[in-house]
C-alpha cells in the first residue's frame, strides 16, 4: 500500500515538473479547427486518450479471457461428468467380469464333476459289458452241455 502512494507521488512530481518546463504555446490544427495551448497540455490530453484507448483495448481482452475461461469452465465440468460415467461403467464392467469369473469357476466344478461321474459311467458300463461276456460264456456252456445231455438221453432212449 505504502509502495504504491510513493510510486503516485513520485509520477506526480514528474508531471509536475514536465508542465512547468513546457509551458510554451503551440498550435493544435485538427480538421478546421485551431487551438492555441500550452504544450504540457496537449501532451496531457493526448497521454489521457492514449491511456483511454490502452484501458478500452485491456477490459475487451479482459472480457474475452472471463469468456473464454468460463467456456473452458464448461467443459471441464463436462469432461468430469464425462469421467465419472466412465469411472461408473468401469465400475459395472468390473463387477459384470467378476461375476462372470464367478459363472466360470462354478461351471468348471461342475464339469469336473460330471466327468468324475461320466468316468464312473464308463467303468460301470465296462464291468457290466464283462459280466454279460462272462454270463453269455457261461450259458453258452450250458446251452452246450445241455444240448449233449439231451442227445444222450436221445441215444439212450434209442438204444433202449
Amino acid at each position: 500500500m505504502q509502495l504504491g502512494f510513493i510510486l503516485v507521488l513520485i509520477i506526480s512530481i514528474i508531471v509536475a515538473i514536465f508542465a512547468i518546463q513546457n509551458g510554451a504555446l503551440v498550435v493544435v490544427d485538427l480538421f478546421f479547427f485551431q487551438l492555441k495551448t500550452p504544450l504540457a497540455v496537449v501532451m496531457m490530453v493526448c497521454l489521457i486518450i492514449g491511456a483511454i484507448i490502452v484501458l478500452a483495448l485491456g477490459a475487451f481482452r479482459q472480457v474475452k479471457k472471463v469468456s473464454e475461461s468460463k467456456e473452458l469452465k464448461n467443459k471441464i465440468k463436462v469432461f468430469e461428468n464425462e469421467k465419472i460415467q466412465y469411472e461408473n461403467s468401469t465400475k459395472m464392467m468390473d463387477t459384470e467380469i467378476q461375476t462372470l469369473k464367478n459363472n466360470n469357476n462354478a461351471l468348471s466344478l461342475k464339469v469336473l464333476e460330471l466327468q468324475e461321474k461320466n468316468n464312473l459311467q464308463a467303468d460301470k458300463i465296462s464291468n457290466l459289458s464283462e459280466k454279460l461276456k462272462n454270463n453269455e460264456s457261461v450259458i453258452e456252456k450250458v446251452v452246450v452241455e445241455g444240448a449233449g445231455s439231451e442227445l444222450n438221453d436221445e441215444k439212450s432212449k434209442a438204444n433202449s
